[in-house]
């Protein structure tokens, strides 16, 4: 039986965002750092790479990777700054499906967050999404490893049993594959058709969330 629910954040409840980039532009901006647009290209893709290098959330690591990737010295304020900036890039409203697919699954499970992000910024952009209440708890990748690594999914079970959890995220590799390595049924938030396989029947598929009142 079920008895948690596990979510992923970003393009599963929120949806990801093009103003990121702008964001660092701001960033650079507030701290009169002159760059280019390949400096700017280059800060974007030392984000991306951190992830495949340091598994751990790390803002002093993640200044220190961004000056070695990018071969410049900013300061440690840069990666704060954009960060932070970061934290507004939400929606001003979601879809009154989430709302309420959220209503029911709170009504029945408890409901967490496993984010491979901060856990004080997702918490921050989930009360703008006004969806923060919803949650018993953020699971976030600075004490353990991020997903797809199964200490990420251990931390997110708590107290219960794999078994008794659900993983749900639009990530095949790190939400899904990750949760099934770690003995957790997982639904796939697929859209956008995306083509995945696997050999592994404890994983469903939805294309809307509110798939979720007829599954769960």
């Amino acid at each position: 039986m079920i008895k948690r629910v596990i979510f992923d954040i970003d393009d599963t409840l929120i949806p990801w965002k093009k103003e990121y980039d702008q964001e660092i532009r701001k960033a650079l901006h507030d701290l009169k750092i002159l760059y280019t647009d390949k400096d700017l290209d280059k800060i974007s893709k030392a984000f991306v790479e951190y992830e495949n290098v340091y598994y751990i959330f790390n803002k002093n690591k993640m200044s220190e990777y961004i000056n070695e990737y990018t071969k410049n010295n900013y300061p440690k304020e840069l990666v704060y700054n954009i960060i932070k900036r970061w934290e507004s890039c939400v929606p001003d409203k979601l879809d009154k499906e989430t709302y309420m697919t959220l209503d029911y699954l709170k009504s029945k499970y408890q409901i967490v967050i496993l984010s491979d992000w901060y856990a004080e910024s997702q918490r921050v952009r989930l009360e703008k999404a006004n969806i923060l209440q919803y949650f018993v708890n953020i699971y976030s990748a600075e004490k353990t490893k991020r997903k797809p690594f199964k200490e990420a999914f251990i931390q997110a079970i708590g107290e219960n049993k794999p078994e008794e959890c659900v993983m749900i995220g639009d990530d095949f590799e790190r939400d899904i594959k990750g949760a099934l390595n770690a003995g957790i049924k997982a639904i796939y938030y697929n859209p956008k058709n995306k083509i995945n396989k696997i050999e592994n029947n404890n994983y469903s598929e939805i294309k809307k969330l509110e798939e979720l009142i007829k599954i769960l």
